[in-house]
């Protein structure tokens, strides 16, 4: 029993340790994919400022075509604007209250400088997560939400001073080509790619908040670290300090892997975000062959507008 409880273990980690090489592969070469579908500097600000997750919800909803999705999409980013910005605000005030510790001024700069954009960053997040929640409370159509979602929202008018139209993002429905020829790439294009600033609106506000946890914890470990370093905490002691300090460090090293491998483990979709969208143009078009059929027909007159 104790054999295979090892062997078990063993298949265990090299798993993750696969599934962790995947991950990285799959991180490095990202930027290659973005650029494929939205070009050099879009896919570039993608990969910095979105989130994948968020690129795939958006995906889905386009994908999928569902009007339940859509208004099930509408609810999710309400109610994550809502815990974004009570979590911020959290996050802010204990950011705060870090500028009273004691010796803090004697320890080096830095700590200082990261409590500030601490502050500055979770501040940032409730404002920007309670913009988006305004924002996507007023799509109140299924339809306006795949608009907002693949960035074709018009302005009223704006239809008449458009000379690419035939450009424009669109529901699958409203899709003409242009020319008469069929191309798919086209269509997973207008049709079904989330547009960079949809997927950077939403991904931004949790962005901030990350960074702003990331720079109250590098305040902690650098007040801590110090705290040993210079004996400031006479009360304590050196030695003391040091235990804490490592004490801080082993916490955090633990909660990161922990948190890193329940991630690891949870994502078994291993499609590139080309391979997605081409999956969701291909099914649509095998269920809606009537509508497929009206694709290669020119369209006449005005676009259909979102």
């Amino acid at each position: 029993m104790e054999f295979l409880a090892a062997v078990a273990s063993i298949s265990a980690v090299l798993q993750i340790q696969l599934i962790a090489t995947q991950r990285i592969a799959s991180f490095l070469w990202q930027p290659v994919i973005n650029a494929r579908l939205y070009g050099g500097g879009p896919g570039f600000i993608l990969f910095i400022f979105g989130n994948r997750t968020v690129w795939r919800t958006e995906a889905s909803v386009l994908g999928i075509m569902d009007d339940d999705d859509a208004l099930g999409f509408k609810k999710s980013v309400q109610d994550e604007c809502t815990m974004i910005s009570v979590a911020a605000a959290i996050v802010a005030q204990i950011a705060m209250t870090g500028f009273s510790l004691e010796h803090l001024s004697e320890t080096h700069c830095s700590a200082r400088a990261f409590l500030l954009f601490s502050v500055v960053s979770s501040l940032m997040a409730v404002y920007y997560a309670t913009t988006q929640q305004r924002i996507v409370g007023r799509l109140l159509r299924p339809k306006k939400i795949r608009g907002w979602i693949r960035g074709s929202l018009s302005q009223p008018g704006q239809d008449l001073w458009d000379f690419d139209l035939h450009k424009r993002p669109c529901d699958p429905e409203e899709y003409r080509s242009t020319p008469p020829e069929l191309e798919l790439i086209d269509v997973r294009s207008r049709c079904f790619t989330p547009s960079v600033a949809s997927v950077v609106a939403l991904s931004a506000p949790q962005f901030l908040l990350t960074s702003s946890l990331v720079s109250l914890l590098l305040a902690i470990g650098i007040y801590s670290g110090f705290i040993w370093t210079r004996n400031l905490d006479t009360a304590t002691g050196s030695s003391g300090s040091r235990n804490i300090f490592i004490v801080y460090i082993i916490s955090m090293v633990v909660c990161i892997v922990l948190y890193s491998t329940c991630r690891l483990i949870q994502d078994h979709d291993k499609r590139w975000e080309v391979e997605i969208l081409d999956d969701y143009v291909k099914l649509y078009v095998e269920k809606h062959p009537a509508v497929v059929r009206t694709w290669t027909q020119n369209s006449t007159g005005t676009h259909p507008g979102n």
